[in-house]
């Protein structure tokens, strides 16, 4: 199975993990794009194509809802992950896959494949 085609925004602050989870998906055959920032992740969906994303809902600070919002409404295929408390982001967004960190990389993979329709 390859994804030499398929393309994956990951948005997270911390950049050990984005490095480690970048990493993983280049593994993949995957092409990553990475963003660390909120407003950076807002601009890479106006000016990039990418065929999933994984989002950490907390970015320095700051709530990924409107990123998953955006997403959402762009018909993007996504997974969020958080070393915290996911429950009110599953109770508002009900059908969106969640991860909790630190991340499975088994798991990671697997939901890769799953948002990209090949799991």
């Amino acid at each position: 199975m390859t994804f030499e085609t398929k393309r994956v925004l990951v948005v997270e602050d911390d950049p050990v993990v984005a490095m480690v989870v970048e990493d993983t998906l280049r593994d993949m055959g995957l092409e990553v794009l990475i963003d660390l920032s909120l407003v950076d992740a807002l601009s890479e969906i106006e000016t990039s194509e990418f065929d999933a994303a994984l989002v950490d809902i907390g970015l320095r600070g700051e709530s990924a809802r409107p990123l998953i919002v955006t997403l959402q409404d762009r018909g993007v295929p996504f997974a969020v992950m958080s070393g915290g408390d996911l429950s009110a982001l599953a109770a508002e967004f009900p059908d969106v896959p969640t991860m909790t960190k630190p991340l499975d990389m088994a798991a990671l993979k697997q939901a890769m494949r799953e948002l990209l329709g090949m799991g």
